[in-house]
Protein backbone atom coordinates (compact mmCIF):
# COMPACT_ATOMS: atom_id res chain seq x y z
CA UNK A 1 0.00 0.00 0.00
CA UNK A 2 1.40 3.44 -1.01
CA UNK A 3 0.87 6.38 1.63
CA UNK A 4 1.62 9.67 0.62
CA UNK A 5 4.48 12.25 2.25
CA UNK A 6 3.18 15.78 2.06
CA UNK A 7 5.19 18.12 2.60
CA UNK A 8 4.10 21.19 4.58
CA UNK A 9 6.04 23.86 4.21
CA UNK A 10 3.61 26.30 2.09
CA UNK A 11 0.97 26.25 4.70
CA UNK A 12 3.35 26.84 7.74
CA UNK A 13 4.53 30.57 5.80
CA UNK A 14 0.76 31.19 5.25
CA UNK A 15 0.47 30.73 8.68
CA UNK A 16 3.54 32.36 10.60
CA UNK A 17 2.99 35.30 8.12
CA UNK A 18 -0.93 35.65 8.58
CA UNK A 19 -0.06 35.65 12.33
CA UNK A 20 2.42 37.92 11.81
CA UNK A 21 0.00 40.05 10.03
CA UNK A 22 -2.51 39.81 12.30
CA UNK A 23 -0.21 41.11 15.10
CA UNK A 24 0.51 44.44 12.89
CA UNK A 25 -3.12 44.77 12.23
CA UNK A 26 -3.77 44.74 15.68
CA UNK A 27 -0.89 47.32 16.16
CA UNK A 28 -2.44 49.60 13.55
CA UNK A 29 -5.96 49.71 15.40
CA UNK A 30 -4.98 50.02 18.76
CA UNK A 31 -2.07 51.83 18.91
CA UNK A 32 -2.39 56.24 18.73
CA UNK A 33 -1.21 58.62 15.69
CA UNK A 34 -1.14 55.52 12.75
CA UNK A 35 -3.65 57.25 11.16
CA UNK A 36 -5.99 54.64 10.68
CA UNK A 37 -6.35 54.08 15.22
CA UNK A 38 -9.88 52.38 15.89
CA UNK A 39 -11.23 52.95 12.12
CA UNK A 40 -13.41 49.76 10.72
CA UNK A 41 -10.98 49.52 8.30
CA UNK A 42 -8.22 48.38 10.37
CA UNK A 43 -10.65 46.24 12.01
CA UNK A 44 -11.44 44.49 8.75
CA UNK A 45 -7.92 44.07 7.95
CA UNK A 46 -7.39 42.70 11.53
CA UNK A 47 -10.15 40.10 11.49
CA UNK A 48 -9.59 38.86 7.58
CA UNK A 49 -5.96 38.21 8.72
CA UNK A 50 -6.97 35.71 11.38
CA UNK A 51 -8.89 34.32 8.86
CA UNK A 52 -6.34 33.78 6.29
CA UNK A 53 -4.24 32.19 9.57
CA UNK A 54 -7.10 29.60 10.08
CA UNK A 55 -7.06 29.22 6.10
CA UNK A 56 -3.36 28.02 6.75
CA UNK A 57 -4.40 25.66 9.30
CA UNK A 58 -7.31 24.15 7.26
CA UNK A 59 -4.23 23.66 3.92
CA UNK A 60 -1.90 22.37 6.91
CA UNK A 61 -4.18 19.75 7.62
CA UNK A 62 -6.14 19.30 4.52
CA UNK A 63 -3.74 18.22 2.22
CA UNK A 64 -5.80 16.70 -0.71
CA UNK A 65 -8.91 17.12 -2.52
CA UNK A 66 -12.01 19.52 -2.76
CA UNK A 67 -11.51 21.16 0.42
CA UNK A 68 -8.14 21.65 -0.09
CA UNK A 69 -8.81 23.47 -3.50
CA UNK A 70 -11.67 25.56 -2.06
CA UNK A 71 -9.44 26.81 0.80
CA UNK A 72 -6.66 27.81 -1.36
CA UNK A 73 -8.58 29.45 -3.64
CA UNK A 74 -10.66 31.38 -0.78
CA UNK A 75 -7.10 31.76 1.02
CA UNK A 76 -6.25 33.52 -2.19
CA UNK A 77 -9.08 35.72 -2.74
CA UNK A 78 -8.84 36.58 0.92
CA UNK A 79 -4.97 37.66 1.12
CA UNK A 80 -5.64 39.80 -2.25
CA UNK A 81 -8.45 41.36 -0.79
CA UNK A 82 -6.02 42.03 2.78
CA UNK A 83 -3.17 42.92 0.25
CA UNK A 84 -5.54 46.03 -1.24
CA UNK A 85 -6.99 46.90 2.13
CA UNK A 86 -3.70 47.32 3.57
CA UNK A 87 -2.67 49.41 0.67
CA UNK A 88 -5.35 51.39 1.05
CA UNK A 89 -4.68 51.71 4.73
CA UNK A 90 -0.95 53.32 3.69
CA UNK A 91 -0.26 50.16 6.35
CA UNK A 92 3.04 48.87 4.49
CA UNK A 93 4.51 46.61 7.19
CA UNK A 94 0.99 44.72 6.59
CA UNK A 95 1.53 45.13 3.17
CA UNK A 96 4.68 42.88 3.35
CA UNK A 97 3.38 40.61 5.44
CA UNK A 98 0.50 39.61 3.65
CA UNK A 99 2.59 39.80 0.04
CA UNK A 100 4.67 36.54 2.07
CA UNK A 101 1.00 34.92 2.98
CA UNK A 102 0.75 35.16 -1.21
CA UNK A 103 3.99 33.72 -1.28
CA UNK A 104 2.88 31.10 1.04
CA UNK A 105 0.28 30.20 -1.59
CA UNK A 106 2.23 29.70 -3.98
CA UNK A 107 4.56 27.73 -1.93
CA UNK A 108 1.56 25.37 -0.94
CA UNK A 109 0.31 24.70 -4.86
CA UNK A 110 3.53 24.91 -6.38
CA UNK A 111 5.53 22.18 -4.12
CA UNK A 112 1.98 19.98 -3.53
CA UNK A 113 3.78 17.11 -5.35
CA UNK A 114 3.43 14.07 -3.17
CA UNK A 115 5.90 11.40 -2.84
CA UNK A 116 5.02 8.10 -2.57
CA UNK A 117 6.34 5.52 0.14
CA UNK A 118 5.83 1.75 -0.16
CA UNK A 119 4.51 0.47 2.53
CA UNK A 120 3.39 -3.08 1.63
CA UNK A 121 6.49 -5.04 2.91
Amino acid sequence: MRTPNVTHRGPLVVITAAVLACAIAFYYFAAPLTGVTGTSGAMLVLIASLALALDGLLLRFKGNGAVFILAWVLGLLGALGTFTAAAFLHAWWLVAAVAVVLAGLLITLGFRQTKTQDTSQ
